[in-house]
């Protein structure tokens, strides 16, 4: 064990002065400071910025276009800063609403496929630099993913990547999305990950209406051009009781965040495992279909975590997902690591050992948490990028990231009573973004949803091509019912 020999040198300094001072040395005054920059510390009253939406509605953006598939099973509302798309399953087929999709998105943005693959080819090199233009690999994890949807979304996506595609195949930097392509959309998240997001949901002993307020916040790359902040769109999926509807990007398919007709939202959160366990594909599943499954076949925030958990061993990575309703908020713990893939404890005495401990759960405000995570308030929970509960352990769990994030909420609203849903607001956006810390809402924030139980409706800040705004808008999305 190495011994600090920082008190040792303080204690000679200090000797060395008091020796100097006997011997007649009256102060610095002979003494000349060296030159130096100006300080880089902020005070911390600096990272705030005071945001003001009491007494003001989100914004309804008017519809500058309409476009619609021959056969009335997609309708694209073209907004200011997104897209508001219906897929109507009452009155197709899964294969011919998918197709639709693919050639009403032609219709509604017909730079679509050149945007697209360049951000999809960005994210894959973000993941991958080796790959050095093979990309075999993807397509492996790829058509292991398809192959496992169950029959109905494996049609769905058919006809949308035949409908987007034509008749281009393969992994192709050539400005057109192929069939391969547009199937590796749906599977960004399990395939290639690269999502940061955090959560926070006020039950109404909290809140001024007594009503449920939650937050979800979305992270991805925007992309070098914000590429996909032109691309925000609100589906609807009409599909009598399991109809939903989801906030994510134009021509996907499955979920980032959702609510189903029943108030069940759920949004995944990732869990930064990847470099700390072998990735499989092998016998593996996708997590956010399983995710989109659980919102058309669960009317309880409950029922959905408990789904998720009972599969969680059968994705390919783990994942936080908050599941909230009128009645509750969870977050389900999806620990995926079985044993047979936990790193071998190394020989080495000098090599840290790497901890992975811990079981599928779902955590709820009454859940025993880790001590540097801890929570004051029952009556809020708040989900970031790592597991907090006690039976879960990764070294991703003490990332200062983590860390520093979960504080901020912990700060910002433990103890709040009677807040309105604008007071909400205002604390979710009150950080600078160049605040020079990880904070809650970071340079890559591609969307801040809220669902307000009070209302049943929905309102979100949707990043735009200038990036990160201090002072966003708010736009209000709607019903889910």
């Amino acid at each position: 064990m190495k011994k600090n020999r920082f008190f040792p040198i303080l204690a000679a300094a200090a000797l060395t002065l008091s020796a100097a001072a006997g011997c007649g040395r009256k102060g610095y005054d002979d003494f000349s400071f060296p030159e130096q920059g100006p300080s880089t510390l902020r005070p911390l009253s600096d990272i705030y910025i005071d945001n003001h939406y009491e007494g003001t509605a989100p914004t309804k953006e008017k519809t500058v276009k309409t476009v619609k598939s021959d056969d009335d099973l997609c309708v694209i509302e073209c907004k200011g800063s997104y897209f508001d798309v219906t897929l109507d399953y009452e009155k197709g087929t899964p294969q011919q609403v998918g197709a639709a999709y693919g050639k009403t998105i032609l219709l509604a943005y017909p730079d679509y496929s050149e945007m697209c693959e360049g951000y999809l080819y960005e994210n894959i090199k973000a993941a991958f630099s080796h790959l050095n233009g093979d990309y075999s690999g993807i397509k492996k994890r790829t058509d292991a993913f398809y192959s496992a949807l169950p029959e109905n979304y494996r049609q769905e996506l058919d006809g949308f990547a035949g409908a987007i595609s034509g008749d281009s195949e393969g992994f192709t930097e050539d400005g057109i999305i192929s069939c391969d392509e547009a199937k590796l959309l749906q599977f960004v998240p399990d395939v290639l990950r690269n999502t940061a997001c955090s959560a926070l949901s006020a039950n109404g002993n909290a809140t001024a209406s007594g009503e449920r307020i939650t937050a979800r916040l979305l992270e991805w790359q925007l992309g070098t051009e914000n590429q996909i902040c032109k691309a925000h769109t609100l589906v609807h999926m009409k599909n009598g009781e399991k109809s939903f509807t989801s906030l994510s990007y134009l021509g996907f398919l499955t979920i980032l965040t959702a609510v189903n007709n029943d108030g069940v939202m759920l949004g995944e959160l990732d869990v930064g495992s990847g470099y700390m366990v072998k990735y499989t594909c092998e016998n593996k599943t996708s997590y956010t279909y399983g995710i989109r499954y659980a919102l058309e076949n669960f009317t309880t925030a409950r029922d959905a975590a408990e789904y998720l958990t009972e599969n969680a061993y059968s994705y390919p990575y783990s994942v936080n997902v908050l599941a909230t309703d009128k009645n509750e908020a969870l977050v389900a713990e999806l620990f995926t690591v079985r044993d047979d893939q936990k790193p071998e404890p190394s020989d080495d005495p000098d090599e840290e050992e790497i901890k992975i401990i811990g079981t599928p759960l779902i955590r709820d405000s009454s859940s025993e948490l880790h001590r540097q995570y801890t929570w004051e308030d029952s009556n809020y929970i708040c989900a970031v990028n790592c597991f907090v509960t006690t039976q879960n352990l990764m070294d991703i769990d003490q990332d200062e990231n983590n860390l520093i994030r979960w504080q901020r909420y912990k700060d910002l609203f433990c103890g709040k009573k009677d807040i309105t849903l604008d007071r909400f607001k205002e604390l979710m956006t009150c950080e600078k973004t160049d605040n020079d810390l990880d904070r809650i809402r970071s340079d890559g924030l591609v969307h801040m949803f809220i669902a307000d139980y009070s209302t049943e409706t929905m309102q979100a800040v949707l990043t735009g091509a200038d990036g990160v705004e201090d002072s966003p808008e708010f736009i209000d999305l709607g019903s889910w019912k």
